[in-house]
């Protein structure tokens, strides 16, 4: 029987490049969403830039070995990557912490939903929030 374990990750509400509401349009990426976390994303992503030995944290779960797994994918003369995603909950809400393997962004957390999260929830910049990750 698999024990469930929660890690917990502390950070602040950030704005991001919009690399993520591009990537959220991207249908092969969005199918496997809906099909393996049951999430049909919004087109972007929420940025949490993690506080202290949170961001070491990261590491850990990058090792993916509880992680679900989008595959990566060839469209036209574009590749795109595997992409690492833990289930997890943000202020009651079920979303998903995803986790580009190609990225190198160590300190911040991107969390998808089928909802905006920071009309939902009232977030702006500096906001400070809790996650708490499922492994």
């Amino acid at each position: 029987m698999k024990t469930e374990r929660i890690v917990t990750l502390h950070g602040k509400v950030s704005s991001g490049l919009g690399e993520g509401k591009y990537f959220m349009r991207i249908e092969e990426y969005r199918r496997q969403f809906r099909k393996k976390l049951g999430i049909d994303p919004y087109f972007g992503t929420l940025n949490i830039r993690l506080l202290g030995i949170h961001a070491d944290k990261m590491l850990e779960l990058k090792n993916g070995r509880s992680a679900t797994v989008i595959k990566g994918f060839k469209s036209g003369k574009s590749t795109f990557g595997d992409v690492l995603c833990y289930r997890t909950n943000l202020m009651g809400i079920d979303c998903a912490l995803v986790m580009p393997v190609k990225s190198k962004h160590e300190a911040v957390a991107e969390i998808i939903s089928s909802e905006n999260l920071r009309k939902k929830l009232g977030l702006r910049d500096g906001s400070r929030v809790r996650l708490a990750i499922r492994l």
